[in-house]
This record gives structure tokens, sequence and C-alpha cells, in this order.
């Protein structure tokens, strides 16, 4: 019997190889996907490896299953904002243990970021030259890959933070920057903004286009505190009050000395130097230098304004300008420069491949800051990842502002 022509014959050998021919990249996938979200199943019950979940958000879930949910809206549970604070009020109505809908509810964001930035990946490897076809294959595979990140994957499944949630509309917020859709864009921008204080770190990009373009208005901008007020509004009305509801923001920015932080909480920036306990004298200084960092970046940006007709070079910008915040505030957790990552590594795996090792070393910082945060490794010294980070973002800042330097006003 030849073995080929019993294959050639056999009714369930040419199905399985018509799909291996026709659809082999769909079908890895769609495998892809399946044990991505297998991973998350698997982890999801483990609780005592997160520092905050049975200190906090059980805590917080469990006080809004006594009260209910108006009542405890009502009130201060926690210390996020009102979205945020929904969110966990809607865990206590689940009949399970609330790690169970916490983790869920960060799994969605993060399967919908990963859509986005298969979007992003896609115009990004469009305006490179490749073809429509190439391009969405890639950017696929790219935007399944940043599912297994492991600062992704242990975020929301081990950690059970809930940065996926803010990142998705802030991904998103860029994705229709990038399109030139700048109602949609400040929306969402607005939308992230109100989940987390975070994506403040992407406004300086925004207003850097704004003066460099000239193709919108001033006025957008007005989305970010109206929106912000709209969603603080469930509380207000409940009688939470004014200043309890809408200065939570401002009672997070002063946790260096609140909540004893110093200048650093396990970001690998320059703070790790021994600068970590004088949070009392360089907070101020270190907003400062922060400010006239990004004010020196935003005029030679603006000064070479045609750097931003490429949509490669604004993400680049952005990824730059929020990547600075992350290394001069003062307060950063490990946690801050979730989407910064996201995005760098989506555009260095796309537009700039030569700086490809970039994205590595900061996925690398990621993974062993959350190495020592979620499984203790003391072994791991902070002075190393931090080296590291910084030898990177230094190396970045050359890269941009050479690139920077070769376009006109």
């Amino acid at each position: 019997m030849n073995p080929k022509k019993d294959r050639k014959n056999n009714p369930i050998d040419k199905f399985i190889f018509g799909l291996i021919d026709n659809h082999l990249d769909m079908i890895a996938l769609g495998i892809l996907i399946i044990m991505a979200v297998i991973v998350r199943i698997v982890l999801m019950s483990e609780v005592k490896l997160s520092p905050d979940y049975e200190s906090y958000y059980l805590k917080w879930v469990m006080e809004y299953k006594e009260r209910g949910i108006i009542a405890g809206l009502s009130t201060t549970i926690g210390d996020y904002y009102v979205p945020l604070n929904i969110m966990y009020a809607l865990c206590s109505l689940f009949p399970c243990e609330p790690y169970i809908p916490l983790t869920i509810f960060s799994g969605i964001a993060e399967f919908i970021s990963a859509f986005y930035l298969y979007r992003i990946a896609e115009i990004l490897l469009l305006e490179s030259g490749k073809d429509t076809e190439k391009a969405k294959k890639v950017a696929a595979y790219i935007a399944v890959a940043t599912l297994y990140l492991p600062f992704v994957v242990f975020n929301g499944s081990l950690w059970k933070q809930c940065d996926a949630i803010y990142a998705v509309f802030l991904v998103i917020a860029i994705f229709y920057l990038l399109k030139d859709e700048y109602n949609k864009s400040f929306i969402f921008l607005a939308l992230s903004f109100g989940f987390k204080l975070q994506s403040i770190f992407f406004v300086p990009l925004y207003l850097v286009i704004y003066m460099a373009k000239k193709n919108f208005s001033i006025l957008k901008f007005v989305w970010v505190p109206v929106m912000y007020l709209v969603m603080g509004l469930p509380s207000v009305i409940l009688g939470r009050g004014l200043r309890a509801t809408y200065f939570s923001y401002l009672a997070q920015t002063n946790e260096t000395s609140s909540e004893g932080y110093g200048m650093v909480s396990f970001y690998p920036n320059f703070y790790n130097y021994g600068l970590d306990n004088y949070d009392e004298f360089l907070k101020v200084p270190g907003i400062a230098l922060t400010a006239a960092i990004l004010v020196i970046l935003a005029v030679f940006t603006i000064k070479h304004k045609s750097f931003l007709v490429n949509k490669a070079n604004t993400l680049y910008l952005g990824v730059f300008l929020g990547w600075t915040c992350c290394m001069f505030l003062p307060g950063m957790h490990e946690r801050y420069d979730y989407v910064i990552v996201l995005l760098a590594t989506i555009l260095f795996a796309t537009a700039f491949k030569r700086n490809i090792w970039a994205a590595v070393v900061m996925n690398l910082c990621s993974f062993l800051v959350y190495a020592i945060v979620l499984f203790r490794s003391d072994e791991i010294s902070m002075i190393v990842v931090s080296s590291l980070e910084i030898a990177a973002y230094i190396y970045l800042s050359a890269d941009f502002i050479r690139r920077v330097s070769e376009y006109d006003a």
C-alpha cells in the first residue's frame, strides 16, 4: 500500500491537510489565545503571593457585600476613584470568591487591549511598507504575544491588580490618535484617566501634537476633566461629598509621605541609588526636574515637527515621554509603566526593530521587579535592575534625539 496515496484518499487527512494549508495561522493564533486563557484560569486561584489582595481588595469587596453597593459608594472604601470602586462593588454581587471576577475583569481588558495593539501594529507595519496581508498576519502574532508578557499575566492573574482596565482605554485612545480621529481619542483618554491617574503620562504627547500639528482645538482637552467629574457623580449623588470624591487623585499624589513609599516603590529608576528615603527634600525637585525635561523634549520636537508626520515616530514620542515620567517622577510603583512597556513592545517589534532589545530589557526589568514583589526574590538587586533600565533609557534618549534631529520644522 502506498502511504502517500492512502493519505491522499483519506477524507479525514484531506480535511486536516486542507485546514493546515489554508488556515494554519488562524489555527495557531486560536491555540495561542486559548492557552493564554488557560494560563489565567490556572493562576487566578493563587491569592497568597499578592501583597494587596487579602490586605485590600478582598476587604473592599467584602465591605461592599456587607453594606450594599449604594451604601458602599456613599462612603469611602479603598483609595481608588469611583469607576474602580464600582468594579469592586460589582464583584460583591457574584456568589464566588472575589478573586474570580477581579481576574476576569482584568483578563477581558487584556484581550481587548491585545486586539487594539494588533490594530496599532498593523498601522505601523503598513506604514513601513509591508503588504496588507503580511502586515495583518505579523501584527496578529505580535499582539497575541503581548498576552504572554510576564507583567501582563502577573498583574491581573497573580497580583489581582486592575492596571489592564485603565490600560485598555489608553491603548484605544492611542489607536485613534494614530488614525487622527481626535474626538474618539480624547474620549478614551478621558475614560482611562477616570480609572487611573497614570494615564496622565500620555497627556504630554497630546499637548505636543496639539502645538506641532495645529489640527484640533485646545477645547478637546476639556474631555478629561469633564469625564472625570461625570465618572465621579455616582458617589456624589449618593452623598459621599465633593471633596472626598474628587480629591482622591490628589491624595494618591501624596503617597510618598502618607504611605511611606519614599521617592520610589520598586520602579527601576534613578531614585534607587540611595535617594529613596529623602522624599521630604527631593519630591518637589523631582517633579520640577520631570517638568523641565518634558518641556525641553516638547520644544525640541515642535522645532522638528515634521518628525510627527510618521505614525511610528508619534508613538515613539508618546512612549519616550511616558517613560521619562516614570524615570524621574517621585513615588513611581513597579506597575506604573504598564502601558508604556506594552506600546514599546509593539513599537520596537514593528517599526524600529533595531531597538527591539530595549523592549526586551523593559520587559525583563518588569519581570524582575514583579519577581521581587510577588515571589519575594530578595536575591534580585534593585540596583542591578535599575542599572539595566537606566542604560536602556539613556540609549533610547540618544536614539530619539538623533531621529528627531533628522527632521525639519
